[in-house]
């Protein structure tokens, strides 16, 4: 097995073309950080991308940035930080909970853009792919083909940026992208609220998120957890709330929402650092476990919880007030009873992040699909890459 090194759309093209030619398959990676994620993909050789890396423009004043692919996440951020901006839906650094990369490596921007990686700000933001704003691309058929601009109302033709996001590499390979940025907040504080249940923490999330104060993030910690993060208030849960913006504003609102709540405020420093671990899923990450990522509407958040927290031994987080649910365990049960929950649901699903034993071979990574919808999941593969060329099977059987 010989890699592929490309250093631009041609010579991608000329990979896929000669491995359609040859009936044979490709696996698409950068960095490598999130190639576990999923299910394993057959290939024959690896399509090498890591050279698709630079800023090609940025344009501060217009919140438009525009660079290849394979740029590492340290060199986007940076230059979002001196010019004070950000990327909005806060994407998470997934190295330290797949490990599957050299330390320091936080991956590409590309690989968050495939993967559709959101972080806690996605809750009341959007996701990454509401910013992405253009692409261009090679098709598993081996051609060239571009969709949206530089500016969000771009609605010509399809919107296959939306498309793009969450694909894994199997529908294109991309190399420019077009991103919209925004102002960073002046200043981030957290208020810290102790509940007696799950449930008693969704409310009390959807009491404050109908004030007008503008919480910008909330994720809800079990005692354990929040003691090993130093915001324990003694009792079975804390609920943590983020606040965003000027000073003078966050400092007003975080003042009502004590009054409100009774909580208890958390210091600028202490803040940043407990969301940056939060966004990157650090309580989870440090004991050997399975790790499963859990989407569903946030009231049905204590159902999902009850399922899998009868003697499994799990440890967990709620982000996006209870619409994201982190879980981690190695018992057997925990995936069949998440994905029996969410079948019972009739929507959400429940993904396998990480497995440290052999959890995939007895249960698919990603949440299968229906009936009509892996149909219709068949039958855009086949538009993009109708014999299977790019990281075939890395989200579902035989596609």
């Amino acid at each position: 097995m010989t890699d592929i090194v490309a250093s631009d759309l041609q010579q991608v093209q000329d990979a896929v073309q000669d491995a359609v030619a040859a009936k044979s398959r490709l696996e698409l990676r950068a960095t490598g950080t999130k190639r576990h994620l999923g299910r394993t993909v057959s290939y024959d050789s690896i399509l090498d991308v890591s050279a698709f890396n630079g800023i090609v423009d940025y344009q501060p004043e217009e919140l438009v940035l525009t660079l290849r692919a394979g740029t590492p996440m340290d060199v986007v951020e940076a230059a979002l930080a001196e010019a004070r901006q950000m990327l909005a839906f806060e994407p998470p650094s997934m190295t330290r909970i797949l490990g599957q990369a050299e330390p320091g490596v936080r991956g590409t921007i590309g690989g968050v853009i495939a993967a559709n990686l959101s972080g806690p700000r996605r809750l009341t933001a959007g996701a990454a792919r509401d910013y992405l704003l253009g692409f261009e691309a090679v098709s598993g058929r081996g051609e060239v083909f571009k969709s949206g601009g530089r500016v969000m109302k771009n609605v010509t033709g399809y919107d296959l940026s939306k498309l793009m996001c969450g694909s894994f590499g199997t529908l294109g390979v991309m190399d420019e992208i077009t991103l919209k940025t925004l102002p960073a907040p002046e200043t981030a504080r957290s208020l810290l609220v102790g509940h007696d249940s799950f449930s008693d923490a969704v409310s009390g999330i959807a009491s404050i998120f109908a004030t007008s104060h503008e919480p910008g993030a909330a994720v809800i910690l079990p005692k354990s957890i929040a003691a090993e993060e130093g915001v324990d208030l003694g009792k079975p849960f804390t609920l943590v709330i983020r606040l965003e913006g000027i000073e003078a504003s966050v400092a007003d609102r975080l003042g009502h929402l004590l009054t409100l709540s009774g909580g208890e405020p958390l210091d600028v420093g202490r803040s940043a650092s407990l969301w940056l671990r939060i966004r990157d899923v650090q309580p989870l990450a440090e004991k050997p476990h399975d790790i499963w990522k859990v989407s569903c509407a946030p009231s049905d958040a204590p159902r999902v919880l009850a399922a899998i927290d009868r003697g499994l031994d799990i440890r967990m987080i709620a982000d996006w007030a209870g619409g994201l649910i982190w879980v981690a365990g190695n018992s057997p049960r925990i995936g069949p009873a998440l994905r029996g929950v969410i079948a019972e649901l009739g929507s959400g699903f429940a993904m396998l992040v990480r497995d440290v034993g052999v959890t995939r071979e007895t249960i698919e990574p990603f949440q299968p699909l229906p009936g009509p919808i892996l149909e219709l999941h068949r039958r855009v593969k086949a538009s993009f890459d109708p014999l299977g060329v790019l990281n075939y099977e890395r989200m579902h059987h035989g596609v």
